[in-house]
């Protein structure tokens, strides 16, 4: 286990010296069902000083922003350990985003370089920056016939070119190579290190800086939490612009010395954990949702034989995660039992998951019970966690003490509290960031008056072990005509419990009743639908009948759970899901609340048309 200090210099090099020459970075090639650009620590280190080499040599000041656009490809990581080996502060880009948004954030970061990876994000770069009137210098990981002259204040080179000339200085010991020596020795634990822009569901995307002191323990933290070691390895499939991939993904895995496949394309996911066969799957919820599909659909296609089998080992599973999680084991003889009728479902969790996996995690939205409790008693618990861009590592459940209505207990280095008004606080400490750019008074807002707590937001509770539960967000507290406040978070994952239901949006705000739009699992409703021998169109099926019956019982058992107030009484069905692309959620998979209720308002108020 190394300690490496409180720089993220001193991390990256404490761990080429220990790890050397075992893997460190791949990325996985879908189109041969292997690996391509394969590094170890060393050859990362070696490009990532060639890369701080060319930046400073390129004007890159101590403190400036480094923007990277790019995809989960190598590119990312030797971008950003090259820019902070040379002092700058790095700042990520969803490779989704709109031109517009790209020409915002490079404004407000104040952005002097930045590196993308594809012909088609250079192309939106320089849509961007028309009329750009501050020097940018665009590094481009494409061919030199790609790049045009510069234009204005903006200038382009290849990544090839750029690299090579790092290598170049470095070997001859030029005043590029001798001043980068100087610049990581001056970088200090209160630097700022990076820009994390927030997903924006609640409002404008912020920049939260993070110091590098709050990198290095954040990743201890995480290490310390799930007990990782460099007999570990990953998946990088999120993107790393992205606070959990950032801090919990890259830093954490350079901590602990874990290998990564990094895989640019979502869709290929699966297809890279059966190569790659790491021992950790970190997702967002939608991801373990369609693994439990696809059991479900596993199951309605097993022979009356397996599928006994197969609810047996169901069944004992359940009780089997009900005593682990209080720390009790099954007794030998059924524990042995149970994995024996688990293997009929091996094979369809391998095909996801790979051969070792150990440990799964989720996090950045809600993951609904029900997929929680099925896939633990399939043998694959996955813990969930909660934290926000300004302070990541909040709580987590541990692999031997966990609650699935829960998101855990406080990390290593956080003290949770819950404020008057319900809301989750955490202490200020080494893992809490250092404010908003250029944004003093929100910076301040973002703590109590004391400057001790940040103020999270998000409504909760704490029970007598220390678990802690998400029940809404301040903000989108619901006001009905009779007065009554309703937090539509508990009450949307409850709907979203139901087996067809991808998303939930409730709506009531000034009226006297809630009524909810949702849209559905859809591979599990066309499945539904063969079962039931309807043939329709997406269209005609939202208003089919027996759709809406079976919707109608699983609204019904929600509301069942619930206050009168807090019931929905109509809801309306969406005949495609909410996508990032459509700006309706994040990339983390977040409801944008505000934007899909202004986008669908005409239909949740014919809703009211008529009496519930």
């Amino acid at each position: 286990m190394i300690e490496s200090g409180t720089t993220i210099p001193a991390l990256f090099e404490a761990r080429v010296a220990a790890s050397g020459d075992a893997l460190a970075l791949r990325e996985f090639d879908a189109s041969t069902g292997g690996f391509a650009r394969e590094l170890s620590w060393r050859a990362w280190h070696t490009a990532a000083l060639d890369a701080a080499t060319a930046i400073i040599a390129a004007g890159g000041a101590r403190g400036a922003a480094l923007a990277i656009l790019a995809g989960n490809r190598v590119l990312w990581p030797l971008a950003e350990l090259g820019g902070a080996l040379a002092g700058l502060v790095t700042v990520g880009i969803y490779p989704t985003s709109a031109p517009a948004q790209v020409r915002a954030l490079l404004q407000d970061a104040e952005v002097s370089l930045l590196v993308v990876d594809s012909v088609e994000q250079l192309a939106k770069v320089r849509e961007a920056t028309a009329e750009w009137d501050t020097p940018l210098l665009v590094v481009a990981d494409v061919t030199d016939d790609c790049l045009r002259p510069a234009v204005g204040a903006v200038r382009e080179v290849s990544w090839a070119a750029f690299a090579a000339d790092g290598a170049r200085l470095r070997a001859a010991r030029a005043s590029a190579a001798q001043a980068l020596e100087a610049r990581r020795g001056s970088i200090a634990e209160e630097d700022i290190a990076m820009l994390i822009y927030t997903s924006g569901s609640t409002g404008e995307p912020k920049g939260a800086r993070i110091s590098q002191r709050c990198v290095i323990e954040s990743a201890r933290s995480v290490r310390d939490t799930l007990a990782l070691t460099d007999e570990d390895s990953s998946l990088s499939f999120l993107p790393y612009c992205h606070a959990g991939e950032r801090l919990f993904g890259l830093y954490t895995r350079i901590l602990c010395g874990m290998s990564a496949t990094l895989v640019g394309d979502p869709s290929e996911i699966w297809q890279a954990q059966v190569a790659a066969a790491p021992t950790l799957f970190g997702g967002m919820p939608r991801f373990f949702e369609k693994v439990h599909e696809a059991l479900l659909a596993a199951r309605s296609d097993a022979s009356p034989e397996v599928a006994t089998r197969w609810d047996r080992a169901v069944a004992v599973g359940r009780e089997r995660s009900r005593l682990r999680q209080d720390g009790i084991a099954l007794p030998a003889p059924v524990d042995a039992a149970w994995r024996l009728d688990l293997s009929v479902i091996r094979p369809t969790l391998d095909r996801h998951f790979g051969a070792r996996l150990r440990l799964a995690t989720s996090g950045g939205a809600t993951l609904p019970l029900e997929v929680a409790e099925y896939l633990d008693a399939c043998g694959v618990p996955v813990l969930g966690a909660y934290g926000q861009t300004e302070h990541l590592c909040a709580a987590f459940n541990r692999p031997g003490h966990y609650r699935h209505d829960s998101v855990g207990m406080a990390m290593p280095g956080t003290t949770l509290r819950i404020g008057e008004d319900g809301e989750v606080q955490l202490q200020r400490s080494a893992l809490t960031f250092s404010g908003y750019h250029r944004r003093l008074e929100e910076s301040r807002a973002a703590f109590t008056d004391d400057g001790e707590w940040l103020r999270t937001g998000d409504l909760g509770t704490l029970d007598a072990e220390g678990f802690l539960r998400i029940t809404g967000r301040i903000k989108e507290l619901i006001a009905l005509s009779n007065g009554k406040k309703v937090a539509p978070l508990a009450l949307e994952t409850r709907l979203c419990a139901a087996e067809l239901v991808a998303h939930a949006v409730v709506h009531g705000e000034g009226h006297p009743y809630l009524v909810a739009l949702l849209a559905l699992r859809w591979s599990l409703v066309e499945r539904w639908q063969r079962t039931m021998g309807i043939h329709a169109s997406r269209a005609e099926l939202v208003a089919h009948p027996a759709l809406r019956s079976a919707l109608d019982a699983e609204i019904g058992r929600a509301n069942s759970e619930v206050s009168r107030p807090e019931q929905v009484r109509k809801y309306a069905i969406l005949p495609d899901d909410l996508t990032v692309e459509a700006d309706e959620i994040t990339a983390t998979h977040k409801v944008r609340r505000s934007v899909v209720i202004d986008r669908y308002r005409p239909l949740l108020e014919s809703l009211y048309l008529e009496p519930a």
